[in-house]
């Protein structure tokens, strides 16, 4: 019997969809045009994540990409797939199918339906301004008394106005009405910090909805990005939270709901010669179906559509009312939810980066966008300025010391270091033992490189100096600085489990070298850098040298101070 081959059904950033067989071979995903599934997403990196068989299993793999994937909601950097795992890249959504067969339910399912019959059923609709979704004036939660009791204002458009009995009905609903909105807001906001999914964000509104009105089934929609798209179903929701079957959709009402801007109450209960006098409505399939918009300032974004399908518990005006101000309010809701995602991820970026990076290149690299943002730490050929400072005799110091005395002078030193690297914003590559390593010129390359590798490599040799000045004798050491410029590949490089960003390339060898072949407190510089600051600082040939590993000579120069 022939093994069935697994398959991936993918839902792409713009709604649409397609199945992708598995076979043997590796399968990529990523923005770049050389993966087997390419998302055009500036979520996406270039080379995002990778798909291999590996015995009888399918593992995924991050490709040190920058947002991440997500396997069942989680983050991952490996996972064994199983059937019907969701996986997550950027806004697309990948299912993995190891067979045919019904994917474990990972949550209330919907289903689209054109149910044209919707609009032939008893109708109220409420049209919406985008103004009129602005955030709830909480003045408008007072009531002011008079001697007659509540006072007088313009009440429901569902209410009547001919009694004072009735005006003070209705504004008792209106107020119950604003409660139950604030209430859902309140409980939002206590969880919007502490929720960082946005789909369970989605589901906690569903659940919060259903406590304020009484529904059977109900559902979220989205709209894809660009006009045209088609719907994608996010959230399900069933009163006893044991559904049977799929939660319904009408594509009908969702698509009135938008083109019109309107929110919409719809009945099949009509009092008409359908239903006589003497028929009971026991025996009838009575329904009744709310759909809102859902707002993101003056744009429309999804919808909301509640059912109810018992006996005595149609939806009435204000409950439609309710819904429609959630919705409206939702908007406030959502924008925030959605900064709050990119300043959790901005801060895991700049965290990473500030460990290697001046606060300069770090705002520049955090303010690019999408894909140029990945682009300035993606492996290519640069032209850099490469600095190697060294401890003279630290083995004889380390001997002399207590290990934890050695920690908090290199600690010191290196933080003085360090902090002189990112003030003439060059990049900290990397601390191996008693040594660092600094690229002036990448991810952002600038005319003065060198330049400015030689201002920081004098402030150091200050720095040292002034910091000599604090420590006991045993603890005082000199330092020698080696930079060479020329081309290198920077880039994040690494194994999916460990990228960093560094420089790689013989300029980088001959900087290294020329710092080891230094005396105590010597600057030395190769002749590509000579070349570029000569006339700007004062130097002196010290003539050519053979280095170590290398079978010609090169050019040395010493910078004075």
């Amino acid at each position: 019997m022939k093994k069935e081959t697994p398959w991936l059904h993918i839902v792409d950033p713009e709604g649409k969809t397609q199945d992708y067989p598995l076979a043997e071979k590796d399968v990529t995903i990523g923005r770049g045009q050389d993966n087997d599934i390419v998302f055009f997403d500036p979520k996406v990196s270039r080379n995002h994540a990778k798909i291999a068989k590996e015995g009888d299993r399918y593992v995924l793999r991050d490709l040190g990409s920058f947002n991440g994937i997500k396997v069942n909601g989680k983050l991952v950097k490996k996972a064994d797939l199983n059937h019907g795992d969701e996986i997550m890249t950027g806004t697309a959504t990948l299912v993995f199918h190891a067979h045919k067969g019904e994917i474990p339910s990972t949550g209330e399912k919907v289903e689209l339906t054109k149910d044209d019959h919707y609009l032939d059923w008893q109708q109220q609709t409420i049209a919406i301004k985008p103004q009129d979704c602005e955030q709830i004036d909480s003045r408008s939660l007072l009531i002011a008394k008079t001697k007659s009791g509540i006072k007088d204002r313009q009440v429901p458009v569902f209410a009547r106005k001919d009694k004072q009995k009735d005006r003070e009905l209705a504004e008792l609903s209106r107020l119950e009405r604003m409660n139950k909105v604030l209430f859902v807001l309140y409980e939002i906001s206590r969880h919007i910090n502490i929720i960082h999914d946005f789909k369970e964000l989605l589901e906690k509104i569903m659940d919060l909805i259903f406590m304020v009105i009484d529904a059977d089934s109900g559902a979220l929609t989205l709209l894809g990005e660009k006009a045209g798209e088609e719907l994608i179903p996010v959230v399900a929701k069933f009163k006893d939270d044991r559904p049977k079957g799929k939660a319904r959709a009408s594509r009908t009402l969702i698509n009135k709901v938008v083109q019109d801007r309107v929110a919409l109450l719809t009945s099949n209960a009509q009092a008409d010669a359908r239903f006589s006098a003497t028929e009971s409505l026991v025996g009838q399939k009575i329904r009744s179906a709310m759909c809102v918009p859902l707002w993101q300032k003056d744009k429309i974004i999804g919808a909301i559509q509640l059912d109810s399908t018992r006996l005595g518990n149609q939806f009435t005006e204000d409950d439609l009312e309710l819904l429609k101000a959630i919705g409206c309010q939702m908007s406030m809701i959502l924008e925030q939810a959605k900064l709050n995602q990119k300043i959790r991820e901005e801060e895991e970026l700049r965290s990473r980066l500030e460990r290697y990076h001046s606060p300069q290149v770090v705002d520049m690299i955090i303010k690019s966008e999408g894909g140029a943002k990945e682009d300035l730490l993606m492996a290519r050929d640069v032209s850099v300025t490469i600095l190697f400072a060294d401890i003279v005799g630290f083995t004889r110091l380390s001997e002399k010391l207590k290990p934890l005395d050695v920690n908090q002078l290199l600690n010191l030193y290196f933080s003085r270091m360090t902090d002189v690297i990112f003030e003439y914003e060059g990049t900290l590559d990397k601390y191996v033992g008693d040594s660092l390593m600094a690229v002036f010129g990448a991810p952002v390359a600038k005319e003065d490189d060198a330049e400015r590798a030689i201002k920081a490599a004098l402030k150091m040799r200050k720095e040292l100096r002034a910091m000599m000045e604090t420590v006991t004798p045993d603890k005082k050491f000199d330092i020698r600085i080696g930079i060479n410029s020329g081309h290198v590949v920077a880039g994040n490089i690494g194994s999916p489990k460990r990228m960093d960003y560094t420089v790689i390339g013989d300029s980088v060898n001959v900087a290294s070298r020329l710092e080891s072949g230094a005396d105590p407190n010597q600057v030395l510089i190769g002749e590509e850098t000579y070349l570029q600051i000569k006339g700007k600082f004062k130097t002196q040939e010290i003539g050519s040298r053979t280095l170590r590993g290398r079978s010609g000579q090169i050019m040395a120069y010493e910078v004075l101070d």
